[in-house]
């Protein structure tokens, strides 16, 4: 199919164009035509409801999540990013249930399992949280973002050995991506943690 004589293909690439040079605005144009190219098209809704979450445009960025849901149930993408896409509204409880709504049809997706700890922990509950975030490292060990984020939740509960081992391999995933400085502010804050322990 396409629309204004190119194929929804065409038009994403243009859309990602647009989103690489900063030109939001142009890009949601290019995604809505490819939607007309083709109506159903998964990337094409993900996508634009990315960029609608990072121009603070929550609410429609939700919107456009559940057309991407209806369209495949069944991939966790679009339950992930519409619980962001809720986290970054502040709407917690909201984020929750669309991350548990994503986790039914993709139990081992490993970031829904972070989204839900997210949530979790903005609502101050915060064992539920630790044990969320040591599931998506079941499914995915190799990302430092998830083991901080669980090192800040086992901060919260003064657990300062298991913080500063989750640093420590934060630092040491850094470190084999060549991220340095990331590399040297986990092992800054795994020896505080180590400190913390010893006080």
């Amino acid at each position: 199919m396409s629309f204004e004589g190119q194929t929804r293909d065409q038009w994403l690439e243009a859309a990602r164009l647009f989103k690489q040079k900063g030109m939001n605005k142009k890009a949601i144009e290019a995604y809505q035509k490819a939607l007309k190219a083709d109506p159903k098209s998964f990337v094409a809704l993900n996508e634009m409801g990315l960029i609608h979450i990072s121009i603070g445009e929550q609410d429609t960025a939700v919107q456009i999540f559940d057309k991407a849901i209806a369209v495949m149930p069944n991939k966790p993408d679009a339950y992930s990013n519409k619980a962001e896409a809720y986290l970054a509204m502040g709407a917690f409880d909201n984020a929750l249930a669309a991350a548990e709504e994503g986790l039914k049809r993709a139990p081992t997706d490993a970031s829904l399992w972070c989204r839900k700890a997210r949530a979790l922990e903005s609502l101050l509950r915060i064992p539920e949280a630790v044990g969320c975030y040591n599931e998506a490292l079941k499914y995915n060990s190799a990302n430092p973002e998830t083991w901080k984020a669980l090192a800040l939740c086992l901060d919260a509960q003064q657990k300062w050995s298991e913080v500063a081992r989750a640093y420590r391999i934060a630092a040491g995933l850094h470190k084999k991506r060549g991220e340095n400085h990331e590399a040297e502010s986990c092992l800054k804050f795994a020896k505080m943690a180590e400190s913390g322990s010893d006080a």
